[in-house]
């Protein structure tokens, strides 16, 4: 799971690398003083929010890269964990309109991480004599962690597309700004879409009770992530999710059973079992023996902490943490949403038409580089997104209450179209959402052309 995860790190921050102007700089779509005026938490804190120039940006995730290499190595494991954490938190914290569950359950994992024994396993350190089976408070918060992402994103989903009119799937197939190849195949069979939005429902909530329930976990609970896995393998073969799914099934890595990793490791790495026993016995003393068991109580902490905060999003459930509390998950960013498609589906979907006027007052296509503007519905409206991080921003754009985000966004248009087309240059931009809500039966309302944001060079004024 360490070297799994560790791909992951590796993975989003080249996909984040791409857009690092754009995303994390001053000259991009949020500079650090409005992130600070408008959406920034006194708990937070973020390495990345010190300087908004791309060249320190570029030095951070360089730096954060050399760091997860050491984490997926194995080299000091519990150091470059805990280091690996802190560059997370702050590159999520210095941009949170581009983020998404998955982003949560890494942080979370990353974070639990720091407590388990994964540095014991195909690492450069040195091994104990630690078996393959083993046990602690930070596994057990570990695998709660894990079963809490999909049994209370089934407890959320409260909606009646999600029970009585089974319509979530189709709600879900029908915004086309995330609706993949195989999804659209889907899309036309109904009734196979009204079975799979209940069996969805109830895999996540009987797959994560066979994680944490001690039956036989030597086979519920593979059998109970196995079930996640597909879940993941249905996930991203019909929908554009980024990362999410691979987030998921590289966290399920460390649901693999005691005995199967034994045969794992007599397959693939004969001797290893012999070679650990003759390790010398790990010595203790009475100071890393009263660690231990301080660590155990703060994982107990950990776990109900995180607990309260799922149940407290439950609307049958009568108790929540006192807002003094809550501080903690700000600091340590616990914080955890699983409210995937809950409690019901999004209805609204569309498209962005970015348009410009030129010098001579031309109004020209900015966003696919065409010379007049063509309103009508993309073939695939999910290619116009050159990563899932953009397609995150642009529905987070369009929100009330990111009103202040929008001028520094059609800047960026303007800045950005300008320094690449010197014979086009614009000096006005408009951006259209073209929306389109889904209805019963294959069915929408009228497309709706909404004005979301207007600037010209060099000012900050917009509708």
């Amino acid at each position: 799971m360490r070297i799994a995860l560790s791909l992951v790190l590796l993975t989003d921050l080249v996909i984040r690398s791409l857009s690092i102007k754009a995303h994390y700089s001053d000259e991009g779509v949020l500079p650090i003083s409005i992130l600070k005026q408008y959406n920034w938490n006194p708990y937070y804190f973020s390495l990345h929010a010190i300087s908004g120039s791309v060249w320190f940006e570029a030095f951070l995730f360089i730096l954060n890269a050399l760091c997860v290499l050491c984490l997926l190595i194995g080299y000091r494991t519990r150091l470059f964990t805990f280091i690996c954490w802190i560059f997370l938190v702050s590159l999520q914290n210095r941009n949170p309109f581009i983020l998404q569950g998955g982003d949560e359950l890494l942080r979370l994992a990353i974070f639990w991480g720091m407590f388990l024994p994964w540095g014991e396993r195909y690492a450069v350190q040195t091994p104990t004599k630690r078996d393959n089976d083993y046990f602690s408070f930070a596994n057990l918060g570990y695998i709660i962690l894990v079963a809490s992402v999909y049994f209370f994103s089934a407890l959320l989903k409260a909606s009646p597309e999600w029970h009585e009119e089974g319509s979530a799937i189709y709600y879900a197939l029908s915004l086309d700004q995330i609706r993949m190849p195989l999804g659209s195949i889907l899309y036309r069979h109904p009734d196979l879409m009204r079975f799979m939005t209940h069996f969805v429902y109830w895999l996540e909530v009987v797959a994560p009770l066979l994680m944490i329930l001690p039956l036989k976990p030597k086979y519920s609970r593979w059998i109970g992530a196995l079930g996640i896995f597909c879940l993941h393998l249905g996930i991203v073969s019909t929908l554009y999710v980024g990362l999410f799914y691979i987030i998921g099934i590289s966290t399920l890595v460390g649901m693999i059973p005691p005995h199967l990793a034994d045969k794992i490791e007599q397959k693939f790495f004969p001797g290893a079992a012999e070679k650990r026993a003759l390790i010398p016995d790990e010595k203790t003393n009475r100071w890393l023996s009263f660690i231990r068991l301080n660590i155990s109580i703060y994982a107990i902490l950990l776990i109900a902490y995180c607990l309260m905060l799922n149940l407290g999003q439950v609307k049958k459930f009568r108790y929540e943490l006192r807002y003094e509390l809550l501080g903690i998950s700000n600091i340590l960013r616990l914080e955890q949403s699983w409210g995937m498609f809950a409690p019901a589906v999004l209805k609204d979907d569309g498209w962005y038409i970015y348009a410009g006027f030129t010098d001579d007052r031309k109004l020209i296509d900015i966003g696919n580089d065409k010379d007049s503007i063509d309103y009508t519905k993309p073939e695939r409206v999910v290619a116009a997104y050159e990563s899932d991080r953009w397609r995150k921003f642009g529905e987070n754009y369009t929100f009330n209450n990111n009103n202040h985000m929008r001028p520094y966004f059609c800047q960026y248009l303007i800045r950005e179209w300008n320094r690449k087309h010197p014979a086009k240059h614009i000096t006005e931009a408009n951006v259209y959402y073209m929306q389109e809500t889904t209805l019963p039966d294959y069915k929408t309302k009228p497309i709706q052309k909404i004005t979301v944001c207007n600037c010209r060079e060099n000012t900050e004024t917009h509708e």
